[in-house]
Parts: C-alpha cells; structure tokens; sequence
C-alpha cells in the first residue's frame, strides 16, 4: 500500500512539474535596459505573437546596461515565480549563464533574444549578426573618409556578445592601410558617458575623422559631443540602432549611416519559440541570426527601409 502511495505521489509530481510553466499564460521579457528605445520594437513584436497564442508579455529589467548583476538576480526571481517563459537579451554572455541553466532546470524555457550566452542550455536563439554590422559599418565608415583617416570605436561591453560589433569594425578598418582605429572605448550603453568619453576623444585627438558607436544612446552622447565642437558637419558618426531619438540626427546629417537589426522579429519569433517549448513541439532552428541593414541617405526612404524605422505604435 504504501509502495503504491509512493508512485501516486510520484506520478503527480511529475505531472505536476511538467506542468508548472504551461499553466501560467504569462512569458516575461527582461531586456539590457528599460531606458532603450531599442527594446519596444522588440516588446511588441512579442507582444504581437502572444497575442496570437494566448499569453501577456511582462516587461522589467535593469535601469542601465551596467546593472549586470541586478539582470542576474531578476532572472532568478523571475523564475521561482514560474512563468510561462523568459525573453531574456544578456547583459554578459558569462554571467547569464548559472541563471539561465538554472532556470531551464526548473522548468521555465529561455530563449535568448537580441543577445545570447555562451551556453547551448537556452532553447533558442534570436540575434542580429554582430559581427557582420560591424564590419559593415567599418566598410561604410572607411567609404565616406575616402579610406584615409583616424576613427574611433565606442563600444557597449567587453563581455557582452554585442562585442562583436566593434570587432567586425576594427577588423574592416584594418583592411585599410590609410585608416587606423584608436583602441575601442566602453560606454555600457550611457548617453552622458558617451559624451565624455566622446568629447575627450575629440579634444586628444585633433585629426579625429570619425566615430563608430555600437548602440543609438552612444550614438546620442557622440553626436552631442561632436555639435559641442562644431564638428557635425565634418566627423563622420556610423551607428547601430535606428532609434527614433536618432533619426533627426540622421536626417540632419550629424549620423551619417545606420546598421539596423529587426528586433521586432527577435520578439515575434522568439514567444513563438517558447509556445513550441510549452506544448512540447519541435523547434526546427535553435539559433537564428538575423541580416543586418545598412541604412544610408540613398535608401533612407525606400519601403525596406522604412518598415525597420517604425515606432512599435505604428507598426
């Protein structure tokens, strides 16, 4: 008798367990930072797709992106509180990792979005190709200094997979015997940090021909470091990120090319991603990454274009 209580208990645990997440209809969204434009695109793409399969999307995450420890601690508590699933776009492709094997063990699905972890436990991931931005935007960059001149590269983190960003524009710069690129400048992604960092550049370095920025609020601190000096019709600014407080500036002529990525796809694809998970489905592609989009003067206002520069409530 008691040996058949036993397996009772078992068998309901297991049911029970397998269970847990698929009962809540709740997927939560945990971005590099609440303050970037950058991740409403993606909020309603996923909020778009859960509306399709029946679930909300909660959205909290750090203040900043340098906040890596807080992302930490939020997918932890996230996870006890057994949600749906967890979109999660890494401040550190290291220390994301323990939290979101963690998290997978116990049964909530992860998907990466925007920005993964070095660990196959996630069940999918949905990122622009980095490397490829950058390197088209040092392409870009070398073009309209003629391949002659001094640029710098302020990046967002070291250990974060964005990252590879300034690698693919130092590696195409390097491809320029008359360019060279001063050593890469970390900003986490900070406006007035940017700035500083920007204007002392600029005040070090008098030649200084052009800036890369690996995100728009770093674009937004260089492109009012270069105005402070009068400079924004002559420094040359590529960026990633086509946020809406950046089109101005584009518009102007102050930011003269724009990599853009699709994150309103990286939210739409990635709820449905963890929907597969919950009712048990294949995933036919575990890690997608996404082309990016060079955005110039030249194709600023074709339609291919202009569906990547709506603002989520317009889409």
């Amino acid at each position: 008798m008691r040996k058949n209580r036993f397996f009772v208990a078992l068998l309901l645990l297991m049911v029970m367990g397998g269970s847990a997440f698929a009962q809540s209809k709740t997927i939560v969204f945990i971005p590099k930072s609440t303050s970037a434009t950058f991740y409403l695109f993606l909020v309603k793409g996923a909020k778009d797709r859960a509306k399709e399969l029946g679930y909300t999307i909660d959205y909290q995450g750090p203040a900043n992106e340098a906040d890596i420890n807080q992302q930490v601690d939020l997918v932890r508590n996230i996870t006890a509180k057994k949600p749906a699933g967890i979109l999660l776009a890494a401040l550190d492709s290291k220390a994301l990792i323990p939290a979101v094997e963690s998290a997978i063990k116990a049964g909530v699905p992860v998907v990466m979005v925007d920005s993964g972890v070095d660990s196959d436990a996630p069940y999918g991931s949905i990122t622009c190709d980095n490397y490829k931005g950058g390197y088209d935007a040092g392409v870009q960059m070398a073009k309209l200094l003629n391949g002659k001149g001094l640029v710098a590269n302020l990046g967002i983190q070291a250990g974060s997979v964005s990252a590879q960003r300034s690698m693919g524009f130092n590696d195409a710069i390097a491809k320029y015997p008359g360019m060279k690129v001063l050593p890469v400048q970390w900003t986490n992604a900070d406006a007035a940090l940017s700035m500083n960092i920007a204007t002392d550049l600029l005040t070090g370095n008098p030649t200084l021909a052009g800036f890369f920025a690996a995100c728009a609020p770093t674009a937004e601190g260089i492109a009012q470091a270069v105005k402070g000096k009068g400079l924004d019709k002559k420094v040359k600014i590529v960026t990633f990120d086509p946020s809406p407080e950046l089109l101005p500036l584009f518009e102007s002529g102050t930011i003269n090319a724009i990599i853009a990525q699709d994150p309103y796809q990286m939210g739409y694809e990635g709820v449905g991603i963890i929907d597969k998970v919950v009712k048990g489905q294949k995933i036919d592609k575990k890690k997608i990454e996404l082309p990016p989009v060079l955005i110039t003067p030249e194709n600023y206002h074709t339609p291919e274009v202009q569906k990547l520069l709506q603002t989520p409530d317009k889409f």
